[in-house]
Order: structure tokens, then sequence, then C-alpha cells
């Protein structure tokens, strides 16, 4: 057998198994409820508040502050306190960028290549772990979208800045249980110690500015440039955290999958009688099952968060319930997670292992009364 036909059949056992995986769940691991349970309560409080002020539109653009809480989830808390309002910091920046820059086309796809790269080459670098540069590139995306329909600028920011606000508040409130205090947490100086880049890490950041590039180019010459950060976002998702080819097939695969079952519920949910109320449960009921089951099966959680980002950012410039909008979505998709497998090339051939995450685990004698897992898997 030559050398092409050993490749094609290495490729074709790689979909195989990559096809294989929609039918697998993972086993479970530690407790995911903790943590989807505080993203779903920092989403819903302000589309709520929102609701009962005839104000929705301010609480849909508040809501965005439940991206920061995945962010050093598997920290202790005290540590995770210390380090959300960087992660709510970065949303805050990038929204202030896209609100700025929104209404020039040019300038804006130049920012949102800037922003995903800057934020993939930080996350890949320091080992920052889930869920990567996804959510500063929605953030960004949005404000510029909002802006570039005439949106007010410093409004817009001012409650995307309130709604991370409230998520760094939301973390406080759980150290009222007495096993948060058993941890002595690390400082900052340790928390964000700059770890080696090894090939891997290179290799992602590199695959990051890559699709960003191209997603946003091909954006603004061949689609739509308000769409453009539609496809960026599906491409750095699929470049994810760990290298390897296998596993971006992998992710392509469930992405694609997983936006089409998730633009289908999307216009379910269009269909309904416009009522802020329950649109505010349900984008709570999909923003915990996105958390609950982003571990397990990513297809599944795709399914979710796609219909959730699509009406946070369809309603807040007025386009909720669309048809036009499902077909782009898919295609953005197709294009953005083709991209990202397609740098999947430039990982040598063969399997790749997790990297570490920074910073490295507590010792053991780290923690009093309990364990380091047992402390940063409580986020109730």
């Amino acid at each position: 057998m030559n050398a092409t036909a050993r490749r094609r059949d290495i490729w074709a056992d790689g979909m195989r198994r990559a096809v294989a995986t929609l039918g697998t769940v993972a086993p479970p691991g530690q407790p995911r409820w903790p943590i989807a349970l505080q993203a779903t309560v920092v989403m819903t409080v302000p589309l709520l508040i929102g609701a009962a002020t005839d104000n929705f539109q301010a609480g849909l653009l508040a809501c965005v502050g439940a991206f920061t809480v995945p962010y050093f989830a598997a920290l202790p808390r005290l540590e995770r306190l210390r380090l959300r309002p960087l992660a709510g910091l970065v949303l805050v920046t990038s929204s202030v960028l896209g609100a700025l820059l929104g209404p020039y086309p040019l300038a804006a796809g130049l920012g949102l290549i800037a922003v995903a790269s800057a934020v993939g080459a930080a996350v890949h670098g320091y080992r920052l772990g889930p869920p990567g540069p996804l959510f500063p590139v929605i953030v960004y995306g949005m404000s510029a979208h909002a802006t570039a329909e005439g949106a007010n600028a410093v409004h817009l920011v001012g409650w995307v800045a309130a709604g991370c606000a409230f998520a760094v508040v939301a973390s406080i409130v759980p150290l009222v249980r007495r096993v948060h205090w058993q941890v002595t947490p690390r400082p900052l100086k340790v928390l964000l110690a700059p770890p080696e880049w090894d090939r891997g890490a290179r290799d992602l950041a590199i695959r990051t500015a890559i699709t960003a590039t191209v997603c946003t180019g091909v954006s603004l010459l061949y689609t739509d440039p308000e769409r453009a950060y539609w496809t960026v976002a599906a491409g750095v998702v699929v470049v994810g955290i760990i290298p390897g080819r296998g596993i971006a097939v992998h992710r392509g695969l469930h992405r694609t999958v997983g936006t089409v079952v998730g633009a289908l519920i999307y216009m379910g949910v269009g269909a309904l009688p416009p009522n802020p109320w329950v649109l505010a449960l349900i984008l709570g009921a999909l923003q915990f099952i996105t958390e609950l089951t982003i571990t397990r099966h990513y297809a599944i959680a795709v399914a979710a968060v796609t219909p959730l980002a699509l009406i946070i950012v369809t309603t807040s410039v007025g386009d909720f319930g669309t048809p036009a909008v499902v077909g782009e979505r898919i295609l953005d998709t197709l294009v953005g997670s083709g991209v990202a497998v397609l740098t999947a090339l430039i990982h040598p051939p063969g399997p790749a292992g997790r990297p570490s995450v920074n910073p490295p685990p507590l010792p053991d004698d780290a923690v009093a009364g309990s364990s380091s897992s047992d402390a940063s898997s409580s986020d109730t």
C-alpha cells in the first residue's frame, strides 16, 4: 500500500470514529450542575428584570455576563473569584472595540481578527482552558452589529459591563459556605504564571489566527461583513484547546450537526408568540443545558448554545424570528468549521495528549478538610 492510500485510510478511519462519537455520551466527571446553575442565574435574572421593567433589550445585553461563568471553572472558589473579573474585563473590552468599529466594515473585520487572535494566544499560551476565545468573539460581533444598525454604543457597553459585574457578585454569594474558605488561594502571579510555549500551544494559537483571518476575509468578500463573527466563532471553537487532527474533525462534525439542530430549535422558538418572560425562561434553560452537557456530548451542547446565541443577537438588533438567519448561520458554520478542520494539518499526524491547564492543581496539603477537586467543583 502506497503512502497516499495509507493517508486516505487514516482520514477515513478518523471520520468513521468522529461519526461514531455522535452516538456516544462521555461518562460523567465532576458534577456540572453547580456551574450550570450559576450560569443560568446570571443569564436569567437580567432578562427577568428587563421583562419586568419593560426594558428587555437592556436585559439581553446584560445577560452576556453569563459568558464569564465557564472561565476558570475548575479552580477553587476563592481563586476563581480573583480571576473572574479578568474574564469580565475581556468581554467588556471586546464590546468596546466592537461598538467603536461596528459602523466601519473593514475596520470591524480587522478588529475581529485582532480580538480572536489575541484572546486565542492568551488562552493557548496561558493554558486557560475552555471555553477559549468563543465568547469574546460573540460579544465583539454582537456589539459591532448593534452599533452598525444604529444602537447607542455607550448604552450597549454599559449594559454589558453591568452584566459582567453581576456575574462577579454571583461568584461572591456562595462564599457563605465554609468549605470554600478551607482552600488558601494562590496569588495572581501564580495563577497567571506564563507557561512554556510548547508545540501544541503554538500550533493552536497559529490555527486560531489563521482561522480568524480566513473566515473574516471570506465574509468580507463573499457573504456579509456583519456576519463575519459568526463564521469566526464557529472556526475558533472547532480549533478548541486540544491539539490534534482527530479532535478537529470530531469538533467540526459535532459543531455542524449541533448547529443545524440548534437552528431548527431557534425557528421553533421564533414561531412562538412574542413574550419576554417566556423568552427569558427559554434562554435560561438553554444556558443550563449547554453547561450541563458541554463535557459529555459536544453536539448536544452546540444544539443548545446555537439558539441561545441567535436569540440574544437577533433580538438585540430587532431581527428575532427572521427565517433567513437560519440558513446564514448554517452556511457560516460550514465555512468556519471547514477552515478550522483544514488548519489541523498544521499538527503532526498521530494522537495528541490533552495539554495541561494553567495553573496546575493545588497540592493535597493545601486544602483543609476536603480535596481541591471537591472545592473546585462546588459552585453553589
